[in-house]
């Protein structure tokens, strides 16, 4: 069940843009922040709506809040390293952006891709999922893993640049990958997701094949979308 705080953060804009003001400043742990004048000009929000923000950081743990002295910084691991799902929150409109432009240049890949190729591309995709499913791989290696999956459908579709541009991609929404990958739940999903991809391959129809991969997208930004911050 979500907690009120929970749905605060991810309804408020102000909440949102006054964790990634403290995110993106860097500022140290016990560090004390900018006054509430300075951050009201910073933000280029009213002074009510940051102390609303201000009380939702501090349900939360981030900020402690001293009349008299000021704003201190209480939790500086609201980052893909720490409590993650926050981050995600943070940048939730950035990495939907490069997912959809990943999306549209896989799908032209697929597009790309001979269908007498289809079964050979099947079982590769299976065999990278065996792989996963038999090491019990660390986060970073099945970070490595999901990258070689969507790589198969990437060079069988023969156009380099395509591949490079969607691996630099992939690249900055690195921190993302690392927080779905650390939620169990969400590896056996995707994991059952590349599945369905490369039994769409062994259909032969192209529309399955394209079906099958939106849906792993679909799924992707919903797990994004549905993240909730621990420790509220």
């Amino acid at each position: 069940m979500q907690s009120q705080n929970s749905v605060i953060f991810k309804e408020n804009k102000n909440v949102q843009k006054l964790m990634a003001f403290i995110t993106d400043k860097g500022f140290c742990l016990d560090e004390r922040l900018p006054s509430e004048r300075e951050m009201v000009s910073l933000l280029g929000i009213g002074r009510n709506s940051l102390r609303e923000a201000l009380k939702v950081l501090e349900a939360m743990g981030v900020v402690e809040i001293k009349h008299g002295s000021g704003i201190f910084l209480r939790k500086t691991d609201v980052s893909p390293n720490g409590d993650s799902a926050v981050w995600l929150l943070i940048h939730k409109n950035e990495i939907f952006n490069m997912i959809t432009v990943r999306e549209a240049l896989d799908l032209k890949a697929i597009d790309l891709i001979p269908e007498d190729n289809y079964s050979g591309i099947r079982d590769q995709l299976k065999a990278c999922i065996t792989a996963v499913r038999k090491t019990g791989l660390s986060n970073g290696e099945l970070l490595q893993h999901d990258l070689e999956f969507h790589n198969i459908i990437r060079r069988a579709s023969g156009n380099d640049i395509l591949l490079n541009i969607c691996v630099a991609l992939t690249g900055n929404i690195y921190d993302e990958r690392k927080v779905l990958f650390s939620q169990n739940q969400r590896i056996e999903q995707s994991l059952w997701e590349h599945n369905q991809i490369a039994n769409a391959f062994g259909s032969n129809d192209i529309n399955q094949i394209k079906q099958a991969y939106v849906a792993h997208m679909a799924s992707t930004r919903a797990s994004i979308e549905n993240a909730q911050p621990t420790n509220i």
